[in-house]
C-alpha cells in the first residue's frame, strides 16, 4: 500500500505521516488521546464516514486536554468570530459545527483561538456553538452565563 497520513483509531487526529501501511508496525500510543494503538490499527483517513463513536471520543479527549491546558478567556467577539470562520469552511451551520473540525482548524491557523480559550470563554463547547448561533442570527443572549451559576438549583 502507499504510503499516507496515519490516524488513531481512538481520536481520529493525525499520528504520522507518510507511513507505511500497515501502520503502527508495533504497539505504540497516541500522541493526542494517550491511548495505545495495537499494530496495523491506525486508520488511513479520518473524514466524515468515520463512526459517531470515535468523534465522540475524539471529542472527550480534545475537551479534557483543552482543560488541562486552563486556557484564559479571550474576547468573547474574536472568539465567536473563529467558530463562525470555521463553520463558514465546513460549510455547517455554527451551531453544528464538530469540536473535532475546530480543533483540527485551530491547528493550522494560528489566528483562531484555541479550543483550551474557547472553552475557558464560554464553559462549554455547546454553550459557545449556542452563544455563536445567537450572534448569527442577529439576537441577544437571554441571560448572561454568570447568572447560570448564581441561580440556587432546587433539588
Amino acid at each position: 500500500m502507499p504510503s499516507a497520513a496515519a490516524h488513531c483509531p481512538h481520536c481520529l487526529l493525525r499520528i504520522a505521516d507518510g507511513s507505511e501501511w500497515p501502520y503502527p508496525r508495533g504497539p505504540e500510543r497516541c500522541p493526542h488521546c494517550r491511548l495505545m494503538i495495537g499494530p496495523g490499527r491506525a486508520r488511513l483517513e479520518a473524514g466524515d464516514d468515520g463512526d459517531s463513536r470515535s468523534r465522540g471520543s475524539a471529542a472527550g479527549v480534545l475537551a479534557n486536554a483543552a482543560r488541562r491546558e486552563h486556557g484564559e478567556p479571550g474576547d468573547p467577539a474574536t472568539v465567536l468570530a473563529g467558530l463562525c470562520a470555521v463553520a463558514r469552511l465546513r460549510e455547517s451551520p455554527v451551531e453544528r459545527l464538530r469540536m473535532l473540525d475546530y480543533q483540527q482548524a485551530a491547528e493550522v491557523d494560528p489566528s483562531l483561538p484555541s479550543l483550551a480559550t474557547v472553552l475557558a470563554t464560554f464553559g462549554t463547547w455547546k454553550g459557545a456553538r449556542h452563544e455563536a448561533g445567537l450572534r448569527t442570527a442577529g439576537q441577544p443572549r437571554a441571560h448572561p452565563p454568570e447568572a447560570d451559576a448564581a441561580e440556587p438549583r432546587v433539588a
